[in-house]
């Protein structure tokens, strides 16, 4: 039986070099609609790739990382590739550390995550991919970005993945714009936000911890999957989820935001 989660999550900038896996293969991927833009990003990714001017442009880094990044784009379609989920790497990636999660909760994962990119569109965990460099921001083709591109595609892909079921969007601004969740029948979207008060009490919302905070929620959610899937029971679970850190779910500062439940995590100054 098909899990009715869904948890939207974003790409890592860093990802793992190298590969064990054969070379891209579009046939394999899930969400098969997407192959024919695919197929175009991947072509104009590895053109404008070439000429270094526009790369440094389009890619946003410069000196060796611009060089790196040149040279992983123009041999997309022959390097070695890895899961996605062994791919992406950072922070949040690091805090899911999705090796040591149960057997039980590594299926889940597998069903219910889907990350965005702004080369392949959206990819499940264990999609074969290569190393790129490509942001969702980026102006790839026709000087529109990635997330326009990419918007109505992903749009029309999760209306039939997200349908009735509960989906945790769990993306930046960035990826935010490559969908629109408005034209998504699902149950209800949940969104997460984690601030923290100092010691007089005023608040403002964490980016530095934002990333683990976010992969560690993951590991809750994937760990109940029953609980996670209905907006009361989904709630009590997050009453026993706090994070090493010292944020804790404040169900007092749960609001309507833009048609998404939005959660807060809070730390308490010190």
């Amino acid at each position: 039986m098909t899990i009715p989660l869904l948890i939207l999550l974003p790409p890592s900038e860093g990802k793992a070099s190298g590969g064990n896996g054969p070379p891209l293969d579009l046939d394999s991927f899930s969400f098969d609609e997407l192959n024919g833009t695919r197929a175009q990003m991947i072509k104009a990714l590895g053109q404008l790739s070439g000429r270094p001017r526009v790369a440094q442009k389009l890619l946003g880094v410069k000196g060796i990382a611009l060089e790196t990044a040149r040279s992983d784009n123009a041999g997309l379609g022959d390097a070695p590739t890895l899961s996605a989920i062994e791919r992406y790497t950072g922070v949040m990636y690091d805090s899911i550390d999705y090796r040591s999660l149960s057997p039980a909760a590594k299926t889940v994962f597998g069903q219910s995550v889907v990350i965005m990119s702004g080369l392949f569109g959206i990819v499940r965990p264990f999609d074969q991919i290569p190393t790129y460099k490509l942001k969702m921001g980026a102006r790839l083709r026709r000087n529109k970005t990635c997330a326009a591109i990419w918007k109505p595609l992903i749009t029309e892909s999760l209306a039939t993945t997200a349908s009735d079921g509960v989906i945790w969007d769990l993306l930046p601004n960035e990826h935010s714009a490559a969908w629109e969740p408005s034209r998504i029948d699902s149950d209800i979207r949940f969104t997460v936000k984690f601030l923290e008060a100092d010691t007089d009490g005023r608040l403002k919302t964490v980016s530095h911890w934002s990333k683990a905070l976010k992969g560690a929620l993951v590991r809750h959610l994937v760990a109940n999957p029953d609980a996670a899937v209905s907006n009361d029971s989904a709630l009590d679970l997050l009453a026993n989820f706090s994070h090493p850190e010292g944020y804790e779910y404040r169900p007092n500062m749960t609001a309507d935001v833009d048609g998404a439940t939005e959660i807060v995590f809070l730390k308490e100054g010190t």
